[in-house]
């Protein structure tokens, strides 16, 4: 199969570069170039895991992009699609130190936009999660390819330091076209809601205040834990079947399944150890408090190192979205029209977490469209930290 990239770009600084497609051939010299931005310090599987980065060559929903200064590797950036709910996320960008300032990683972030939303019509909606301390300028670039700051991530990743990131999303017109009305959020998603649908023009959230049960640690279910290859084809079997709740998290598998003695529950999280970060892709349990169960989960997490848990929410299910932040689970980001839905209609998701470590503000460095989500985020956090002194 011939490469779907193949082509010249000239960068404003007068660089030219030669695009086209990762190959197999590629997979060392891909290895060396993000050994000589990031030593050994990176983390991502499609990088650091032979077996993943063979998977995402081959595999069509991956569009690996390589920029070549005549016969040397100097840039690199990886996008996936999900065709069927039409949203493609875009990561793992990097460019060579001595290349920087050319905007060469823009311009082939542009061609993977172009190719993937425009010629092929394969996503409506695109992410990317950049690191809040990349430069202004890259920021800037970003911006005028028409990615919004949706929300902020405190502490999600442990490279060298605790991490703060920033979800970045561009829309085709449709997607918004599509979106479906009128979340329904309590009070603390509903603020970081405001920020969004200021920024983007959306209608007013109802906002309620749902009662639940309260969960007490010795209630804690008993888990065990299993890891291997049989997680991921049960997971993707339980999920395609339509038995799991909390299913919808794009482009993250199972590494873990945390599961009781009877198998009445299970849980399917990705966790990547390296970086001591965590998300909750699928819960199956006969447990009818699921604020119990959320409770016995994040208890579990943390004792195997994780330090932040993620989990997505409906912004139109406000017991549920109760039940978790009554567990720990903050809003930090807002994705309009992320989910595909079976009427056709794009639904609004919340991106909460759990954090294990205290926030270090001092280590966040954000652009003037990043700060009102960090603002947002301690206040609830404190908030938070209040209700549960008071025994809220």
């Amino acid at each position: 199969m011939g490469s779907r990239i193949n082509q010249e770009i000239e960068c404003p600084g007068g660089q030219s570069l030669h695009l086209r497609e990762a190959t197999l051939e590629d997979q060392d010299e891909i290895k060396l170039l993000y050994y000589q931005v990031y030593g050994g310090s990176y983390t991502l599987p499609e990088i650091t895991n032979s077996d993943k980065m063979k998977w995402a060559i081959n595999d069509p929903n991956y569009l690996w992009i390589l920029g070549f200064d005549g016969g040397q590797l100097v840039s690199s950036v990886i996008f996936v699609v999900d065709s069927k709910q039409l949203i493609g996320k875009t990561f793992a960008g990097v460019v060579l130190p001595e290349y920087r300032g050319n905007k060469i990683l823009s311009r082939i972030l542009k061609r993977g936009m172009d190719y993937l939303m425009q010629e092929e019509n394969l996503c409506e909606t695109l992410y990317g999660v950049v690191r809040t301390f990349a430069s202004k300028g890259f920021h800037n670039d970003l911006y005028e390819l028409g990615f919004i700051d949706l929300g902020i991530f405190p502490n999600v990743r442990k490279i060298k330091r605790y991490e703060t990131h920033s979800l970045k999303v561009c829309y085709k017109p449709q997607a918004l076209l599509k979106r479906k009305k009128n979340p329904v959020l309590i009070p603390s998603f509903n603020q970081l809601y405001q920020i969004v649908g200021e920024k983007m023009e959306l209608d007013q959230a109802q906002v309620l205040t749902p009662q639940i049960k309260q969960y007490q640690a010795e209630d804690r279910l008993g888990l065990l834990i299993e890891r291997g290859k049989d997680v991921e084809w049960e997971y993707y079997s339980q999920r395609d079947h339509g038995d799991l709740l909390l299913d919808f998290f794009p482009f993250h598998y199972p590494e873990v399944q945390l599961y009781s003695r009877d198998r009445n529950t299970q849980v399917f999280l990705f966790y990547q150890e390296k970086d001591e970060y965590g998300a909750i892709l699928g819960v199956k349990s006969q447990e009818e408090n699921l604020s119990v169960l959320l409770g016995s989960i994040c208890d579990y997490a943390e004792s195997i190192g994780i330090k932040y848990l993620e989990l997505l929410l409906p912004a139109y299910d406000p017991v549920l979205q109760q039940i978790a932040y009554k567990a720990g689970f903050l809003p930090s980001a807002y994705y309009p029209a992320m989910r595909l839905n079976e009427k056709g209609e794009r639904e609004d998701y919340v991106v909460t977490s759990r954090s294990f470590v205290a926030l270090n503000v001092n280590s966040f460095d954000l652009t003037a469209e990043g700060k009102p989500y960090l603002w947002s985020y301690c206040k609830i956090y404190t908030e938070k930290l209040w209700e549960d002194m008071k025994g809220e």
